[in-house]
């Protein structure tokens, strides 16, 4: 496949996700077939929300979504050092073939070049091994801070509200991002119990679906977060209660069948019919007496009762909340430390600790639905928190929610080291290292500040790498993915299509990596290292990926 086909196409993308890139971008506007307006500037929701014929295009946008699917972030910045890769890639094999072509005809260069690209992207996956690893274990992780203090994982307020307030920046823009990042916040250490573990974030964002509620029709404002669970289910029966109760949840009727499956009930009168419907109404008052007698104030099912159980329910002081979904239910009986019932027969013969201890129970109004509202004891590290997200209109209220649900995949994926296999490389200087085991290539919580300082500092450690190297391959790949990574600075600085800012912070950036060996005077915002690092890495997998096709079919 032509690298000029690849180029216009990354180019395209890129020319729409560059007008709502970095602090000054602005939002963007589609009208769907329905006349519904999205308004957004997540670059993950854009890219979705493009009609993409082309399947070049559509397999660009798979790798971006899988990507966001891993660090929650950097899908325009994914574009935007995609496309710069692909430009240097043609010149640099342009410039290499110039000089070195032997075919005079044009399939025959055509050819040529085609194997000139193949070799070039080959280079660049051992240019992570060889190269990146090196210059981010010896060089880029001197600059980096800490998220932690101590050896807890323990994060203070500042720190977390810094990285999220850089994220929530990118994903809605700078009027609402200081009160979700605030919110966040609170989420975050609210649900970890002050101690900011990285285990619990992984609960968080496996389970978030059930952990937020969205709600339209209000400002963003008026999100907020609430202690314990939102059941999304309204009471079927409702009995108010005070102080603590006990759950029983169950996944079958309670109502016993007339007859067990695979057999056939045969009644030969009016009369043994009922007599059968008089026995299961006693057998049902007998479990709900036996459910009253044990306390239990609240039956969660996930399945709909029968009318003579709602009725028990009422007379018993039982609140009933039924046809709840399975994720939610599991996710409940989990943080109870409980196991549903499913029979008749083991609900009569449960004991204590097949019941959930719950702190309170009661209805709660969210917009124009209300839900069941239960809270619940801490579970470990885990105390369990929801988060009720709203949006003026549908588009923006999703747009919320997934911002949030980024943010958190974005910090669990900063909570998690950068693990490095054992191998062996080159230093700076093109000495060969030992054949020396390291476990962590980045530190968890490793951040940086934002607005260019992993490119600035990638880039430079890059250029000294390349001038000290004495292989023409790795010269190349270096200077290849050095210019690269600048794509993305110069689109935060870029003012009025000109380059005079970017220039600016440039020189004095460089001059300062030179005189004083880091980064000065750089803003008070942070963003992750893994997070970058992963993302140049599968930038680095798309581009070898679209590069190695051979044809369309």
């Amino acid at each position: 496949l032509d690298i000029d086909t690849l180029i216009q196409i990354a180019e395209t993308l890129e020319s729409i996700v560059c007008q709502c890139f970095g602090p000054n971008g602005g939002q963007v506007l589609f009208t769907k077939a329905t006349g519904e307006l999205l308004v957004t500037r997540d670059g993950k929701r854009v890219l979705n929300s493009l009609l993409l014929d082309h399947p070049i295009a559509r397999m660009i946008v798979d790798c971006v979504s899988a990507h966001c699917g891993v660090t929650g972030d950097g899908a325009k910045s994914f574009i935007l050092l995609l496309s710069a890769l692909l430009r240097g890639l043609q010149a640099s094999v342009d410039k290499g073939t110039a000089g070195q072509s032997t075919c005079h005809n044009f399939l025959g260069r055509a050819k040529q070049r085609s194997e000139e690209m193949k070799h070039v992207t080959d280079c660049l996956l051992t240019f992570q091994t060889q190269v990146l690893n090196q210059i981010i274990r010896q060089h880029l992780n001197q600059h980096v801070t800490s998220l932690f203090t101590g050896d807890q994982m323990t994060v203070t307020n500042d720190k977390i509200g810094s990285i999220m307030e850089a994220y929530f920046c990118g994903k809605i823009g700078n009027v609402h991002c200081k009160f979700l990042s605030e919110m966040a916040c609170d989420f975050f250490f609210k649900c970890t119990c002050d101690r900011g573990r990285g285990q619990t974030l992984n609960l968080i964002c496996r389970h978030f679906l059930d952990l937020h509620t969205a709600v339209k029709g209000f400002p963003i404002g008026s999100s907020r977060v609430l202690e314990g669970l939102v059941l999304h289910r309204d009471f079927t029966v409702y009995c108010q209660t005070d102080g603590q109760l006990k759950v029983l949840v169950v996944t079958e009727p309670i109502q016993p069948p007339l007859s067990d499956a695979g057999t056939t009930l045969l009644l030969r009168s009016n009369f043994q019919l009922q007599s059968s419907n008089i026995w299961i109404a006693k057998r049902v008052e007998e479990i709900m007496n036996f459910l009253q007698q044990n306390q239990v104030k609240l039956l969660l099912s996930s399945v709909k009762q029968s009318d003579v159980v709602l009725y028990h329910a009422q007379l018993c002081g039982i609140s009933v909340v039924q046809c709840i979904e399975a994720d939610e239910l599991s996710l409940f009986c989990y943080l109870a430390g409980i196991a549903p019932l499913s029979s008749p027969w083991d609900i009569l013969h449960s004991r204590d600790t097949d019941l959930a201890n719950a702190v309170f129970c009661k209805p709660v109004l969210l917009g124009a639905h209300r839900y069941a509202h239960i809270g619940l004891m801490n579970r470990g590290d885990f105390s369990p928190h929801c988060v009720i997200l709203c949006g003026p209109i549908p588009g923006l209220t999703e747009q919320c929610v997934s911002a949030f649900h980024g943010g958190l995949k974005m910090l669990q994926h900063a909570f998690e080291p950068v693990d490095l296999c054992q191998g062996q490389g080159l230093d700076i200087r093109g000495s060969a290292l030992t054949q020396e085991h390291a476990d962590v290539l980045i530190e968890a919580g490793s951040v940086l500040p934002v607005g260019g300082s992993f490119e600035f500092l990638l880039h430079h450690y890059l250029r000294l790498y390349a001038q000290h190297s004495l292989q023409p391959e790795v010269k190349t790949t270096c200077s290849l993915v050095a210019d690269a990574v600048l794509n993305i600075p110069r689109n935060i600085y870029n003012t009025k299509s000109t380059n005079r800012h970017f220039l600016q912070v440039y020189t004095k950036v460089r001059n300062d990596i030179q005189s004083k060996g880091c980064i000065s005077d750089g803003p008070g915002l942070l963003e992750s290292v893994s997070c970058k690092y992963q993302l140049l890495v599968s930038v680095l997998q798309c581009a070898r990926s679209l590069v190695t096709i051979d044809s369309l079919i």
